[in-house]
């Protein structure tokens, strides 16, 4: 299904809404519901809000508080400068996105993966994988990979077969997983992205930070002190604090899902899936070049393609997709409702295919990281929006409240 988007409105927020929105910040944060957290808003010319507030270390005020400058852990949030890099490589003709013979080419050690079938006591079953892989199908989420949490069989061979995910080496081995189904046969969360980010890395010549920095964020103004791969001394001083919800609701210091002590050196095969650290004006900015086409980092075909539902129209896709989108409270139920109904999926967001009660209208797309960083990109109404934090916590948590209050309270606060 193609969603028709015209980035054309340009709205600005209320003094009023601006209060409004800054009054919603300090009382989520101050009452103790939330860590710090930080609001924006751009329209394709630049931010319309931006607001900061909470310690960037939970119970130690000495330590600062956070600002425009404070580095976040993206993790997921990465997936769309990943999309957004292959998406400018197709139009230098460099990669198609449909093509499986390119993949073949380009990605042998994943072609050779095999299907997991099931599990006979301690064996793990498999057959060959009869069905092409393509950049599509890795950029949707329907290449047949997947992540442990998503799939319980390839939890159990990783158990059996493999060292964790980041483990240090210049190689692919971290990513060589077998499938869990056929491409093209169903909708599952995975590493698709991460391939998809090593074919970027072998059809360009550069790695993900060098073309990253080269072809999206300098263009935009970002620097590697803003947004990178690879934190140094100064960006792990600037990082927010990662916080842990305890079953009693309460917040105490979490433990980071990936190291952060790692260097160009020992940092091993670079995530296109989930390996970047940013500022939130950072990811704000980039979210402002992908509705102002005029930035060059998109195209107007790559634009339309990152807004078009790339998904077969079968149940058992679209049933992968509301168990996802359910599991992780997307932000409108009706939405999710009937395996999905008004969802879809592009080769870089989940798309809404009807107006939200929450403010975005039909053919936004969003996305998150898995510390709670929330984004979407709404063409229709001519903004995107970030509500970040970092949080550890179960999926039906608190902050999800706190991401729709904040999306209703800037529709409200537009004018």
């Amino acid at each position: 299904m193609t969603v028709t988007v015209e980035a054309t409105p340009k709205p600005v927020v209320s003094t009023k809404g601006r209060a409004a929105l800054d009054d919603l910040l300090a009382k989520r944060v101050d009452s103790g519901l939330i860590p710090a957290a930080t609001f924006g808003a751009t329209t394709a010319d630049g931010p319309i809000y931006f607001a900061a507030r909470g310690e960037r270390v939970l119970g130690e005020p000495d330590k600062g508080q956070v600002d425009d400058k404070t580095m976040l852990q993206l993790y997921s949030m990465t997936k769309l400068v990943t999309t957004v890099a292959v998406l400018q490589l197709v139009d230098r003709g460099l990669i198609d996105l449909d093509d499986a013979e390119l993949i073949e080419k380009q990605c042998p050690e994943l072609c050779a993966l095999p299907v997991l079938t099931g599990q006979e006591g301690d064996a793990l079953l498999s057959t060959p994988r009869t069905q092409p892989i393509t950049a599509r199908r890795l950029l949707t989420h329907t290449s047949g990979l997947a992540y442990t949490f998503s799939s319980p069989l390839l939890a159990e061979w990783h158990r059996l077969n493999q060292p964790p995910l980041h483990h240090g080496e210049p190689t692919t081995k971290g990513f060589e997983e077998p499938l869990v189904f056929q491409p093209g046969e169903r909708w599952l969360y995975s590493i698709g992205i991460d391939w998809a980010g090593i074919l970027i890395e072998r059809v360009s010549g550069l790695s993900l930070q060098d073309y990253f920095h080269q072809h999206i964020f300098g263009p935009l103004g970002l620097a590697v002190d803003d947004i990178t791969f690879v934190p140094n001394d100064d960006v792990r001083a600037r990082m927010q604090q990662i916080c842990k919800r305890l079953p009693d609701g309460s917040l105490v210091h979490g433990v980071p899902m990936r190291p952060l002590d790692y260097t160009a050196d020992t940092i091993g095969q670079l995530s296109g899936g989930g390996g970047l650290h940013g500022t939130a004006r950072a990811y704000l900015r980039f979210l402002q070049g992908v509705l102002n086409r005029a930035d060059g980092i998109l195209s107007e075909a790559g634009f339309a393609e990152l807004f078009t539902d790339s998904l077969p129209d079968t149940p058992e896709v679209k049933k992968g997709l509301a168990v996802m989108t359910v599991r992780t409270n997307y932000h409108d139920p009706e939405h999710t409702a009937n395996d999905a109904q008004y969802l879809g999926h592009s080769v870089g967001l989940v798309l809404s295919l009807k107006d939200s009660v929450n403010g975005r209208r039909k053919g936004s797309g969003c996305w998150d990281g898995a510390a709670k960083t929330h984004y979407w990109l709404d063409p229709a109404s001519g903004i995107a929006g970030i509500c970040f934090t970092q949080l550890q916590a179960p999926s039906a948590d608190s902050w999800l409240r706190v991401y729709n209050e904040f999306e209703r309270t800037l529709y409200d606060a537009l004018e």
